[in-house]
């Protein structure tokens, strides 16, 4: 297995002051050596400004904040920050798994041609309990026969479980802002078109569903 890949985590944010703080000790617990967490807000008025301050401060983030076109626009403004050799994408009310980078960079390593990867994603509530087993059971058994044809009639590849090379970033362009509820989608199948991703066998993380996701 070759060298783990630095990854970069970009985070869009807007008046998440409820829920990021939990999104970022998600982060923090990784322990993995090569990270880097961008976070791109809004132009929050809610306290997360001050949140993001303190995490700054004590060197876990960087982070601008200025108005933007919403969550597409924000993610590509990340993009555009990171420098990781892998871009993840976590919003500012979702989690990782424990260990969760770890696998995730094994799995890279041990195919160092991959272009992207993912991985398995549990849904939660607005409280953090899990939620949706039989969806995400569902998803979980698509991903593991993972196939385009598959892939283009049914969305199984979860945004927070998902890991893609800055450089076909580059090539390929990152969210289209036309797309206001498919970008992640689009952005997959473009991958997808390129080659298979790398499964990573391992919950990754956890999308929370709340009535104002």
């Amino acid at each position: 297995m070759g060298e783990l890949p630095s990854i970069s985590i970009v985070t869009p944010t807007f008046n998440a002051a409820a829920t990021i703080e939990e999104t970022l000790a998600s982060i923090a617990a990784q322990n993995y050596e090569q990270l880097e967490h961008v976070v791109v807000d809004g132009g929050s008025t809610d306290g997360t400004l001050a949140i993001l301050e303190r995490e700054r401060a004590a060197g876990r983030l960087r982070f601008v904040s200025e108005p933007d076109e919403g969550l597409s626009d924000a993610f590509n403004k990340g993009v555009a920050m990171a420098t990781g050799e892998f871009i993840g994408w976590l919003n500012a009310d979702d989690t990782y798994e424990p260990g969760a980078l770890t696998a995730v960079g094994r799995a890279i390593a041990a195919q160092p041609a991959a272009e992207w990867a993912t991985g398995r994603c549990k849904i939660m509530g607005a409280a953090g309990a899990e939620s949706r087993k039989a969806v995400t059971a569902y998803k979980n058994f698509l991903l593991a026969r993972f196939s385009l044809s598959l892939f283009l009639t049914n969305n199984f590849v979860s945004s927070p479980a998902t890991f893609a090379r800055r450089s076909v970033l580059g090539e390929i362009g990152a969210l289209d802002t036309r797309f206001k509820y498919s970008a992640d989608y689009d952005l997959w199948l473009r991958l997808a078109r390129r080659g298979r991703p790398v499964l990573v066998d391992a919950d990754v993380a956890r999308f929370r569903m709340a009535d104002d996701s």
